[in-house]
């Protein structure tokens, strides 16, 4: 039989995905068997043993989470060492409580209790934020959204069961203002961590168990501070926080913390979506749960109408500033493909040229490239295999051009490659390796996609200004010319070059797709 680790790991087993499954099972059967231990012994054993097992669980789930990181090889470990020095920090204030009850003492000094604390919570809040954040540039404008929610359904629970029950027991203004700025955060961390679950779903079930973390702590604070904790009560909230501290050890050691952690790319351009009215809404419930006191003759609640928009209105100018970059990436950006669209290129082009006719090194080459065969492809397999085909030159194009290249679609099937300070060999060498990365086959449903491209390619060398339009001209003729050259069946390495004198020389390689597809060197 295997050890833990081994299955954990998934040594001995060519099959990730069932040595996967496996390993998630066996950690969430561990949680459960030592939940219900841990249980039993609130109900059964004395405050020794009680504050005794809420030690432990802390230690527990930092030692877990190391295992996790460990194990599954994670490589950005940056939020759950926070979380491990978090569980850290509440475990010393969780062993000054009991050392004050292995003494007999009501509780602990107040130094040894509320700096932890407040450190570990602190820290746990920095872990949260770092895992939203790395998911947030896949959706950020609805991860923004659903914190904003979060903060606001904080209020109608905060205005109508906290803030009255604390009230009642004499709560003064300090207690008010931690619980409630805890109730902010904590839900807000919730609602942005619900859209992170809608868009990893590989890493939902760490997700879960984070869910529950949260969810217990949350418990924990609501019996606190609406008890009663007296007696036999006194130390149920230790048991929520002890669960909580459990399922936090349990999402860091389950596999799905890597996916989690880290979170596949997606190329797909920002989305551009603005519900003001759901927006609207989640903010009119705080000023509404804030000055619900008026119409019963009480005054407002000043302090959620204080610190609730001091959390959710920097959130929503974010909000703002991310929907206009967005209008503008989208007014710059094929949406297709994520390529810069013709008037961005030519604003680039404008640019270069200036530079260039002010004296920068090197000339400018543009290089236009137009697919053969792609109708056919379109026409017989559907436009979604077209749009794959387009996505896929887009990927190989920009992978062919150099850093500082300006990668553009502008329509149809046709791109624009822009490269400043290149001369005739960068030019010949960059055409050569785009039309011949974009004759390899692209998978598709079952099917090898086979294009291949037409490539005019021009330099400019005249150190004057010159509409981006002539250049585009003359790399159009040229790529029409091969064109015509591929449908004649011969072989061309046609050359342009517009010098000082403005006239045409054969010094730039244009390659034949043909030639390309088959893999001859030119």
């Amino acid at each position: 039989m295997r050890r833990l680790g081994e299955v954990l790991n998934g040594r001995g087993d060519r099959r990730p995905r069932p040595v996967a499954g496996r390993a998630g099972r066996t950690v969430s059967a561990v949680f459960g068997i030592v939940a219900v231990a841990f249980a039993f012994g609130y109900l059964f054993g004395g405050a020794q043993m009680r504050t005794g097992l809420m030690l432990l669980s802390g230690m527990i789930a930092a030692v877990a989470i190391a295992a996790g990181l460990r194990l599954y090889r994670v490589a950005d470990q940056r939020p759950w060492i926070l979380v491990i020095i978090a569980l850290l920090m509440l475990t010393v204030a969780n062993a000054a409580w009991f050392r004050a009850a292995l003494d007999g003492v009501a509780k602990p000094p107040d130094l040894l209790v509320v700096p932890p604390q407040l450190g570990g919570y602190v820290f746990l809040l920095a872990a949260s934020l770092m895992i939203v954040l790395k998911h947030a540039p896949r959706d950020a404008s609805g991860t923004i959204d659903a914190a904003v929610w979060g903060i606001s359904l904080a209020a109608p629970l905060w205005e109508f069961a906290f803030r009255p029950q604390m009230l009642r027991m004499g709560v003064g203004t300090a207690g008010l203002f931690l619980v409630l700025t805890q109730l902010l955060v904590l839900l807000g961390i919730c609602g942005a961590l619900l859209r992170v679950a809608r868009t990893s779903e590989s890493g939902r079930s760490c997700l879960n168990y984070l869910f529950g973390s949260l969810g217990c702590t949350i418990l924990g604070i609501a019996v606190v501070n609406m008890g009663p904790v007296s007696g036999e009560n006194a130390s149920l909230p230790a048991l929520f926080f002890a669960v909580g501290y459990l399922s936090l050890g349990a999402a860091g050691l389950h596999p799905s913390v890597k996916q989690l952690s880290e979170p596949a790319a997606n190329l797909a351009p920002p989305t551009l979506k603005l519900q003001l009215g759901a927006l609207g809404t989640a903010l009119l419930l705080i000023p509404v749960c804030g000055a619900v006191g008026l119409l019963i003759g009480q005054p407002a609640d000043g302090l959620l109408l204080t610190i609730a928009p001091l959390l959710s209105i920097p959130l929503v100018l974010v909000r703002i500033s991310r929907l206009k970059h967005a209008l503008v990436y989208q007014a710059t950006h094929d949406e297709l493909t994520g390529l810069v669209n013709r008037r961005q290129l030519f604003t680039e082009m404008h640019k270069a040229i200036a530079a260039h006719a002010g004296g920068a090194p090197g000339d400018l080459a543009l290089i236009y490239c137009d697919l053969n065969g792609f109708k056919p492809v379109n026409d017989e397999y559907g436009h979604e295999a077209g749009d794959a085909i387009l996505r896929a030159t887009a990927v190989r194009i920009t992978g062919a051009a150099r850093s500082g290249d300006v990668v553009a679609r502008i329509g149809g099937d046709e791109f624009l490659i822009f490269c400043a300070e290149a001369d005739d060999v960068t030019a010949r060498a960059l055409s050569d390796r785009i039309a011949r990365s974009i004759a390899v086959p692209v998978r598709w449903g079952g099917h090898d996609l086979m294009v291949t491209a037409a490539v005019g390619t021009v330099t400019w060398t005249d150190r004057r200004i010159v509409a981006p339009d002539e250049l585009l001209a003359a790399a159009d003729a040229r790529m029409y010319a091969d064109k015509r050259d591929s449908a004649q069946g011969r072989q061309h390495l046609r050359t342009e070059r517009v010098d000082e004198s403005r006239e045409v020389l054969p010094d730039v390689v244009q390659v034949d797709p043909v030639e390309a597809e088959s893999g001859i060197a030119s």
